[in-house]
């Protein structure tokens, strides 16, 4: 079994791999008008095997799936695409996601998908974002995902991980064996 801290890693190192995109596209998506037919709603170009599964606040699957790629290693400064697909697990009336980012990016497109209207099951629905690392660090981006269906309103957190540049200063010294306090050498407590 995998430690947290082994699992995250293995979760960034997969957040880092991924395919090309195109900033153009990205703006051009984020600039769509909301729409009522799912056929309008363009397919993700990455498939469900090349993405990642965003981290979910409450485990276990939910009514929608929330997968990325980020197109390439995120520097500082510089615009990075993210392709997401949101996948409803069972028939919906209504879905809508926002997404929002930690302080040291900037959310440059893509803040919200439209407003889709019956979207089909297990149909991958494609939206990308573009952001903009401020500095080196370890950043998330939330995705608040709203899905409607005839029988309740669900609303779901998501969190896509995002290593920018050189990610975190370095990490503590391990401390060194003369810096650690010999247990039988310790006073006896009362």
């Amino acid at each position: 079994m995998l430690s947290t801290a082994a699992a995250f890693t293995m979760l960034l190192c997969a957040a880092l791999s991924g395919c090309g995109s195109d900033a153009e596209e990205a703006a051009a998506a984020a600039a769509t008008p909301p729409t009522k037919h799912p056929s309008a709603n363009r397919s993700p170009a990455a498939s469900a095997a090349e993405m990642v599964a965003a981290v979910g606040a409450k485990p276990g699957a939910g009514v929608v799936d929330l997968r990325f790629v980020i197109s390439k290693r995120p520097q500082v400064n510089q615009p990075v695409d993210i392709e997401l697909a949101l996948t409803p697990s069972v028939e919906l009336e209504h879905l809508f996601a926002r997404f929002q980012v930690a302080e040291g990016l900037q959310l440059v497109a893509g803040a919200e998908t439209p407003h889709i209207e019956h979207p089909a099951a297990n149909v991958a629905i494609g939206h990308k974002l573009t952001v903009i690392p401020q500095g080196d660090g370890i950043f998330y981006i939330t995705a608040v995902v709203l899905a409607d269906s005839d029988k309740d309103s669900v609303a779901r957190n998501f969190n896509i991980p995002l290593i920018a540049g050189q990610g975190l200063a370095e990490a503590p010294a391990t401390p060194t064996a003369a810096s650690v306090a010999d247990p039988k050498q310790a006073p006896a407590r009362p």
